[in-house]
């Protein structure tokens, strides 16, 4: 009687520790399992419409490109991004696995569960929206791709790309067009799949040199 007693101790404990780890959210690409990150930005053409814009391709355009590798993901040393007020770009992160596969589609699968937060920006400098698209075409919000456009310019800040993983249900809480730059993530229950930081220097048009 004791024994079986002490089995069913046991079963009731480890599904209750099953139920638990289930609530918590975790890493969808662990950074420890990433070998390399690479955000980057493209200058395109926006089109205004109404309240809302299109984006078209440019010949020629403006391509500056962040590499993130080793244990912390720092880009390489001196790395900057130079973009200029008035233009748009269109970024796009790729994300790549130890085996040095391609795996940011890992974020679109399980849109429900990811949104990626911009942050650094001084306030009043930056636009942004997102792009990508679930397998039946529907809007993702995530922030695999995008686009930037500057406002105004500012001195230089880190720019920080945090890719969130949230807790079931925390996404509808989230408003995909004024959220985008909230500092107060954390408020948004979950863990931190990927967190990126290179120095942003917003500039007027006309600047010369990097």
């Amino acid at each position: 009687m004791k024994s079986n007693i002490f089995i069913l101790f046991i079963l009731a404990s480890f599904f209750t520790f099953q139920s638990c780890s289930k609530d918590d959210p975790t890493p969808e690409v662990d950074q420890e399992e990433v070998s390399a990150a690479t955000l980057t930005f493209t200058e395109v053409e926006a089109e205004k419409h109404d309240d809302h814009y299109h984006y078209h391709d440019i010949a020629n355009p403006e391509i500056e490109k962040v590499e993130f590798t080793g244990e912390k993901f720092l880009p390489p040393v001196g790395a900057h991004v130079h973009l200029e007020v008035g233009k748009s770009y269109k970024f796009e992160l790729m994300v790549k696995d130890f085996a040095g596969r391609e795996s940011q589609q890992t974020f679109i699968d399980r849109a429900d569960q990811h949104f990626a937060f911009l942050l650094g920006a001084p306030a009043g400098t930056l636009a942004a929206e997102y792009s990508d698209k679930t397998a039946d075409g529907k809007a993702a919000n995530v922030g695999i791709t995008g686009y930037i456009t500057v406002l105004k310019a500012s001195d230089s800040f880190t720019f920080r790309y945090l890719m969130r993983h949230l807790n079931p249900g925390v996404k509808n809480t989230i408003n995909p067009k004024t959220d985008i730059f909230n500092p107060d993530f954390n408020k948004f229950g979950g863990a931190n799949d990927l967190d990126l930081k290179v120095e942003f220097h917003l500039v007027a048009e006309g600047h010369e040199g990097h």
